[in-house]
């Protein structure tokens, strides 16, 4: 990434640490049944981790009876919600869409298999990768899918937002293997009746969110820390990405025992 590239974009910054508090947020505030409703092999509960901890305050209801899938009370929220949200957002619902692919249905197979006792050793899946522009060309039905949706289940003073999970191995994609931050790399989106943003997280360590307001890519960074702790996680025998580390308290903390397809290693060369 050149300066020029980077001049004059917003980036938004939380030290890692802001997602575990996110966890323990959730987990104080939602019931048992609620955070259950957090689609894991979706992804919904890394959009409520992940929008927690940017405004700075856990959803007031999580979606059980078919309403948005996660709404916010921003009342007391107005430093945080002001880069990211209108700065008058009193509420906010969020629509989570994962967008669909061969990996996670072919991860599922194995944790089928092996249940069953067959060996899946030495399986694979081939993918191709994609530029990130690519990606959000096939993902505008899926926005356009969700704004719909949030019209039926919204009222027009609640500030209606879009999450979209995309999963590594479904979206294998070029610019996140070589740069910290993408948002100079995507072009913008339509304009998509009155939704306030789209957040897409290019899983697990790349989060954008476009603004409608500001007509612009915002990079949001959460895997920030000081020296001393970059060294004490460099020593850890399996390296993990900070939201894969903060998947697995979740994991704990909610009592989910199923997995998460969102938790693996990969080496590349």
């Amino acid at each position: 990434m050149t300066s020029e590239e980077s001049a004059g974009r917003l980036s938004v910054v939380i030290w890692y640490r802001t997602l575990w508090w996110a966890i323990d947020a959730l987990a104080e505030k939602l019931s048992p049944e609620e955070l259950g409703r957090l689609n894991v092999r979706s992804g919904e509960h890394l959009a409520a981790i992940l929008t927690t901890a940017f405004l700075h305050t856990a959803p007031a209801e999580v979606d059980t009876i078919g309403g948005a899938d996660l709404r916010f009370d921003l009342s007391d929220a107005s430093h945080r919600k002001a880069t990211i949200l209108p700065a008058h957002a009193l509420s906010a619902a969020f629509e989570v869409k994962s967008l669909p692919g061969e990996f996670r249905e072919f991860d599922a197979g194995i944790d089928r298999d092996r249940k069953r006792g067959l060996n899946t050793i030495g399986r694979g899946l081939d993918q191709r990768v994609r530029a990130a522009n690519d990606v959000l060309h096939e993902a505008d039905p899926w926005v356009r899918r969700a704004w719909d949706q949030l019209r039926r289940k919204t009222s027009p003073g609640t500030s209606r937002n879009v999450f979209l999970v995309l999963h590594p191995l479904d979206y294998v994609t070029a610019e996140c293997f070589t740069e910290p931050v993408i948002g100079m790399y995507l072009d913008p989106l339509e304009d998509v009746g009155d939704l306030d943003t789209v957040w897409v997280l290019w899983g697990p360590d790349h989060l954008t969110v476009w603004s409608y307001a500001r007509h612009e890519w915002i990079n949001l960074l959460f895997d920030n820390m000081n020296p001393d702790e970059t060294d004490q996680r460099k020593q850890k025998p399996i390296p993990l990405a900070t939201l894969q580390e903060a998947e697995q308290y979740f994991l704990a903390r909610s009592g989910h025992t199923g997995g998460s397809p969102y938790l693996f290693l990969a080496s590349y060369e």
